[in-house]
């Protein structure tokens, strides 16, 4: 018996199989949407469809993604599909429903009547809150099952196993596992999906537990976005340039915004007193009541200060409750820098940790991960970086450069030749590696210049970014140099996913990469990670003496973060910059 079993063992087809990567696929097919495989703990690649379609936030099944994805090697195992019901259910079976709403909040479709707008605020009262919940689930698993099946089947994946997540738990999983923390309260804030606005989970060795639930009929997100949309900015895109706005105003404080939710500390939930739903028509009686009597800096000031103060009681009440010091935080509220910096420095927290691509567009890794746990049992550590998409060969890079007549290159030194020009107070365009996984470019899709002269940040304006006058840059700060520019620094931020304030003597130092109460967004950057991008800033630090840079992403005002040589060609050339460092070749666009 044991020799048979033995040669079994040996079986070269036994092998094979045996060998085989087994993995888990992320498919989120909602607004930004995209997909993710893991494997065993390990995230194999992430990546959203916006990269490949050149539309941002775009809408829809991510099609580009896994193909992506699949041409990596090994065999998906499952699917794992976050959110069930609500507006992913209605998209799945009405794929235009989607792309029509992601229009209205752009702003680029006609603006619907207020008698339209009642209307669909009195259905968003009745469907909102999602109950009953079983109703939901059953239906948006077996007919959104069926939907996806059809679209997978290009792909020959239409046999999976489908699997689906709800929307929070997939924020929760996202947060959680790649926090690297054993045990930690983890937090999920949001506009609305599934049901909720956010939710409190318990993650202690590898399990999540939900302790609390926050109706989607009181939603901080929502409040925040109609905010954003009542300034004449885009619903789901530009709440960051309302929480930029808020800088500019005297301290404000808006008695109606508890009205529209606030959190209840005797309950323990977020509660709205508040018959409007409906973002876009709570962004008309913002206008016609509050904006009435406030400037447009009072109101962005108000209802940060708001946001700040509510999720903080939600923390200090999940804190004193539970007894544990580390926070893990998902959902597009948490994109909000300025509020994650206040959590972070509470005394009672030891350590904030928000998921990097905390909106969701993140949902499918972490409904992946939440999955793969579930089937592997093992957690991952927390990762030095996120450079998760897709990267090209020097002779890929070189037959694109080979096809444009309109630029000149030379395979050089690309960091010394980017570091002589940005020392001469010149934007130099950096593309190298692996496409970041998220919003936020952290040396691999980035655009570079002085953080200590302010021409650098007029100059990324008026020639590239073109950005409202209120609207900072970000950094990227040498670890090792953080705390002699930061005045509030405990852990080293790799993402870019909460503010600091900078130390006075370092004003000047960091005047193109803070704002103007003097914070700053940094991405802190080890020693170990991306050491190309790295010896830029040190050879940048050797001169200037300051161990930061301007990093904001490679990409036009209003379009994703480049994925391809091509991509960033075109924006080389379809904006006022001049220089590009690609792989091994410095670019200069030709007058």
């Amino acid at each position: 018996m044991g020799a048979k079993l033995f040669s079994f063992l040996k079986n070269k087809y036994f092998l094979n199989i045996m060998s085989k990567k087994v993995m888990i696929l992320g498919i989120h097919n909602c607004h930004d949407a995209g997909a993710a495989l893991v494997e065993s703990g390990k995230i194999v690649g992430a990546v959203n469809e916006e990269r490949f379609t050149k539309r941002k936030n775009d809408v829809g099944f991510p099609k580009n993604s896994i193909k992506w994805l699949t041409s990596l090697g090994g065999e998906v195992e499952e699917i794992a599909v976050p959110w069930i019901g609500g507006s992913a259910l209605i998209s799945r079976v009405f794929p235009s429903y989607e792309e029509k709403r992601r229009e209205l909040w752009r702003k680029k479709g006609k603006k619907p009547s207020r008698i339209n707008m009642h209307l669909r605020n009195l259905a968003f009262k009745i469907i909102q809150d999602q109950k009953p919940k079983e109703v939901w689930e059953f239906f948006g698993k077996n007919i959104g099952s069926y939907f996806i099946k059809k679209q997978l089947k290009g792909f020959g994946l239409e046999n999976r196993k489908i699997s689906f997540v709800e929307h929070h738990l997939a924020h929760a999983a996202s947060a959680y596992y790649t926090s690297g923390f054993r045990e930690a309260i983890v937090i999920t804030l949001d506009g609305a999906g599934d049901g909720l606005s956010g939710s409190v989970w318990i993650g202690d060795n590898g399990e999540l537990k939900r302790v609390r639930s926050f109706k989607a009929s009181a939603s901080l997100g929502i409040l925040y976005g109609a905010v954003t949309l009542a300034l004449d900015m885009k619903y789901s895109e530009d709440e960051g340039k309302t929480m930029s706005l808020a800088a500019y105003s005297y301290p404000c404080k808006i008695e109606e915004l508890n009205k529209i939710v606030r959190y209840d500390e005797k309950s323990k939930e977020l509660v709205s007193d508040f018959e409007i739903k409906y973002e876009l028509l709570l962004a008309e009686w913002i206008k016609d009541n509050l904006l009435w009597k406030y400037n447009r800096e009072e109101l962005a000031y108000a209802v940060q200060r708001h946001i700040e103060e509510e999720v903080e009681k939600i923390v200090k009440d999940v804190v004193e409750e539970y007894k544990i010091p580390y926070i893990a935080a998902a959902g597009g509220l948490f994109s909000n820098v300025k509020m994650n910096m206040k959590i972070n420095n509470l005394d009672y927290v030891k350590e904030l940790y928000v998921f990097p691509h905390m909106g969701d567009g993140g949902l499918a890794l972490g409904a992946a991960l939440l999955l793969d746990y579930e089937r592997n049992g093992k957690i991952m550590e927390r990762p030095e970086q996120i450079y998760f998409g897709p990267e090209f060969s020097d002779s890929q890079i070189e037959e694109t450069l080979k096809n444009n007549d309109q630029i000149k290159f030379e395979e050089t030194d690309v960091i010394n030749a980017a570091v002589e020009k940005i020392l001469d107070g010149e934007i130099v365009l950096w593309f190298q590696g692996k496409l970041e996984y998220g919003p936020r470019a952290l040396g691999d899709r980035s655009i570079l210049a002085l953080p200590n002269r302010a021409e650098s940040r007029d100059m990324l304006n008026l020639l590239i970014k073109k950005r409202p006058y209120f609207q900072p840059f970000a950094a990227t700060i040498l670890e090792e140099d953080a705390k002699k520019i930061l005045e509030d620094y405990k852990t080293p931020n790799r993402f870019m996913t909460s503010a600091n304030m900078v130390k006075k003597e370092h004003w000047q130092d960091m005047v193109a990469a803070s704002h103007i109460d003097h914070t700053t967004r940094p991405q802190i950057l080890g020693k170990k990670e991306n050491k190309l991008f790295r010896e830029v800033i040190k050879k940048l630090k050797k001169q200037n003496g300051i161990g930061a840079v301007v990093n904001t992403s490679l990409n036009k005002h209003g379009f994703p973060i480049v994925r391809s040589p091509e991509d960033a060609i075109w924006t080389l050339l379809n904006t006022g910059a001049k220089y590009l460092a690609i792989g091994d070749f410095f670019v200069e666009k030709l007058k």
